[in-house]
């Protein structure tokens, strides 16, 4: 099949088929144990059994972290499917599928069915990506409000297309409640540079835009809830997600998650695997046909914005720059598509499939080495790791083609490998790890009803994964008063607090299991004097 030898509603069911099958498959399987999810997916449970759609909480406490948007459709989710891992996921894949379909749609209106359907595959085969979109978290929310209203912002711009306008607005007021002002930030970021760099920054041509009439809609869709959390909230969520998790995160490393402005570019390669090795690539090329069309001028002003600004915040995690991969992989597709028809010297497009092999061939190892000898909890599984053969083999395959001029066949085969192991990941791999997480083991030795304190520290997926709150004590003198009235409940707590305050009791160790892929052990015990 060539790409352009089929109709245009082929591609949208392909893309439909291609993107609801790794968006969706097994989207309950994977047990919920990340922090993230675990305090999203809580908070939405605990607010739904509070009837509270206003307040954030979690374990009973004001949550000041998000905005609500995320909660309230998990909390429609819940009622519709049940308070489980599916429901709580189910508007984020939802959201994925939403955010390629529109990506394709977009890119061809602008640029074409062939370029647009490569930016689809791209943005299919990048694991990390459609990884996200599995995920109980805001950042699916965000990246596709942002996204969509991005397009729809250039739709707006190229053909004046009023109902485009009212979109952009919209889904920026949306992306607002999704994830905090930053989407204000980004897309006027992106909207002033593009028109700098298209010498059009003049009051003219910004009243064309209708920001006043935008603005409006914008703070009409988010800022209601806002002041009203803050009034029940007497100022509290306000200072906490606007002081801390705003200006705070931009201008200071919160929770160890910081390093150099290149970790956000390693973020972007990571995200978008295995094209993302054409990158540097797409950049170059987009640059040198900067002036012969606009919406790749855009897609490179975009990804840029996106890219530096979170380059020089200083708290900086893989999926700050998610909401600009749609334009990246147009900027990609925009290469690729060039070496496809053979305008372009093939040096370039050889060098990064070598480099990529080489990388693939390290995966597997590393992830054995892991699996085997380093988290050791997870040694049951480590032959798991063989399935990430598929990645060598394909680049290998690729590279095969390419030795025969079959550049059609070499791309195909690249992003097949990547996408079936998605399929493998989120089928296989991903339930079993979970199912050696604290929070998931601790069923087999506590019930939902059994009286449990915990003593200062805890897994936080242990209140979504048992469907309930738990009492925090911070001193031993509070447990030992809990422990009057209760006087055999378990106590949880990490490794790190029970070694320092428990050791000289008499305890009985119930469950002692290392966290996946975090530096704190969870110890389950009771204390046999009383």
């Amino acid at each position: 099949m060539r790409l352009d030898s089929q109709s245009g509603y082929f591609y949208y069911f392909l893309i439909l088929f291609a993107a609801g099958m790794l968006c969706f498959i097994n989207l309950g399987g994977t047990r919920i144990f990340i922090l993230d999810e675990a305090k999203n997916a809580e908070a939405a449970r605990e607010m739904l059994i509070g009837n509270n759609w206003l307040v954030p909480v979690f374990n009973g406490e004001l949550r000041v972290d998000k905005p609500p948007l995320h909660y309230w459709l998990m909390m429609i989710s819940y009622k519709i499917f049940g308070i489980n891992a599916f429901a709580a996921r189910f508007f984020s894949a939802l959201f994925g599928v939403l955010t390629i379909i529109s990506s394709y749609h977009f890119t061809k209106k602008f640029l074409g069915r062939k370029i647009a359907a490569i930016t689809a595959f791209i943005l299919c085969s990048s694991i990390f990506f459609v990884q996200e979109f599995h995920l109980a978290v805001p950042d699916p929310y965000l990246i596709f409000f942002l996204s969509f209203g991005l397009f729809n912002f250039y739709d707006f711009y190229k053909n004046r297309k009023h109902s485009s306008g009212l979109l952009f607005y919209v889904s920026i007021g949306l992306a607002v409640l999704a994830k905090g002002p930053v989407a204000i930030v980004l897309s006027g970021l992106t909207v002033m540079t593009f028109l700098i760099f298209k010498k059009e920054l003049k009051l003219k041509n910004v009243l064309r835009l209708r920001p006043v009439l935008g603005g409006l809609i914008v703070l009409l869709i988010s800022v209601p809830w806002f002041v009203r959390v803050h009034q029940l909230t007497n100022g509290e969520f306000t200072k906490g997600f606007f002081l801390d998790h705003n200006l705070g995160r931009f201008g200071s490393e919160m929770e160890g998650h910081g390093g150099l402005p290149i970790v956000t570019w390693l973020f972007v390669i990571l995200g978008l695997l295995p094209f993302s090795f054409f990158i540097i690539q797409g950049f170059v090329q987009s640059w040198k046909h900067r002036k012969s069309d606009d919406f790749v001028l855009f897609s490179f002003v975009l990804s840029s914005v996106f890219i530096l600004f979170f380059s020089i915040s200083f708290t900086k995690l893989p999926n700050y720059p998610m909401p600009a991969y749609p334009f990246v992989a147009v900027l990609i597709a925009f290469y690729l598509k060039k070496v496809l028809n053979r305008k372009i010297g093939l040096k370039g497009y050889r060098i990064s499939l070598w480099v990529l092999f080489g990388i693939t061939v390290l995966i597997p190892v590393t992830a054995y080495i892991l699996l085997a000898y380093i988290e050791h909890e997870l040694y049951s599984v480590h032959l798991s790791s063989i399935q990430l053969a598929i990645l060598p083999a394909g680049t290998a395959l690729s590279l095969y083609y390419l030795k025969r001029k079959k550049l059609f066949e070499s791309t195909l085969a690249l992003g097949a490998c990547f996408m079936f192991l998605s399929l493998e990941l989120f089928q296989f791999i991903y339930p079993g790890l979970s199912m050696k997480s604290p929070a998931v083991m601790a069923k087999e030795v506590m019930k939902p009803d059994d009286d449990v304190i915990i003593y200062k520290g805890y897994d936080p997926a242990l209140l979504f994964n048992f469907e309930r709150t738990y009492q925090i004590k911070e001193t031993k003198q509070q447990i030992f008063e809990f422990l009057e009235s209760k006087p055999e409940p378990k106590i949880i707590t990490k490794k790190k607090f029970f070694d320092t305050d428990w050791l000289d009791e008499d305890t009985e160790v119930i469950m002692e299991q290392k966290a996946l892929f975090e530096n704190y052990t969870l110890v389950i015990f009771k204390l046999n004097r009383f």
